[in-house]
């Protein structure tokens, strides 16, 4: 009897995805996270140190570097951690992240599109030519590119040299980077005031989000247009 063509055929391997790990090292920062809430005040430990030197920053220098530095390849992680000792209302500190956050972006486009011709003609030499977003899919890709794990400074210059239009790059891309500055923001505040309750929020907003973000990256990838 004659078999099947297909029985011996190697089956599609998929890559793993890296939400197990992320989950892992989420619970990881939050155990660690909760040590310092509990025991910062009482063990000594540099965060207080750490916060008192941030207060002693002027609130108008801390916002003009966070809307600046991150356009330029300085980490914009380190000021969503950091901005609840600038300004300790979870409500203040927030709306400072989030404006700032949007600043930046709007900043890191304009860069890199006065950069593109000359990066363009760049990575074409080395036989990189960048790809070119379709119309019709924009958004699909900003919202794809931006659910994705690489820096955000990366996504920016990835989107503006692709081609993306500066409205919609805005509109579909500052609600997932809202998602992540948000349980960030509150992570680091709640390490600021030792409060095991806001280290709770943090966490939870944090992996809350990032569930999201893994699932529309699922859902985004089935569609090859957005390639």
């Amino acid at each position: 009897m004659q078999q099947s063509s297909t029985r011996g055929a190697p089956r599609a391997h998929r890559p793993p995805t890296p939400a197990p790990y992320l989950m892992a090292l989420l619970a990881c920062a939050a155990a660690t996270a909760s040590s310092i809430a509990l025991a910062g005040p009482q063990a000594g430990l540099p965060v207080e140190h750490l916060e008192a030197w941030l207060r002693s920053i002027p609130a108008w220098a801390f916002v003009l570097a966070f809307v600046l530095l991150p356009a330029f390849g300085f980490p914009i992680s380190l000021f969503y951690l950091t901005v609840g000792a600038v300004f300790p209302t979870p409500a203040l500190s927030l709306a400072v992240a989030w404006g700032c956050m949007s600043l930046n972006t709007a900043l890191a486009y304009w860069v890199a599109r006065v950069l593109a011709h000359p990066v363009e003609r760049l990575l074409r030499r080395r036989g990189y030519p960048l790809p070119h977003l379709p119309d019709g899919a924009q958004w699909r890709a900003i919202v794809l590119l931006r659910a994705s794990p690489l820096p955000v400074l990366m996504q920016s210059w990835l989107l503006a040299l692709g081609g993306a239009r500066f409205l919609p790059y805005m509109v579909f891309g500052l609600p997932v980077e809202v998602l992540v500055a948000a349980g960030l923001v509150l992570l680091g505040e709640s390490l600021f005031q030792a409060n095991l309750g806001w280290v709770g929020v943090g966490v939870a907003v944090v992996v809350l989000g990032q569930m999201v973000l893994v699932g529309l990256r699922r859902r985004l990838r089935g569609d090859t247009s957005v390639i």
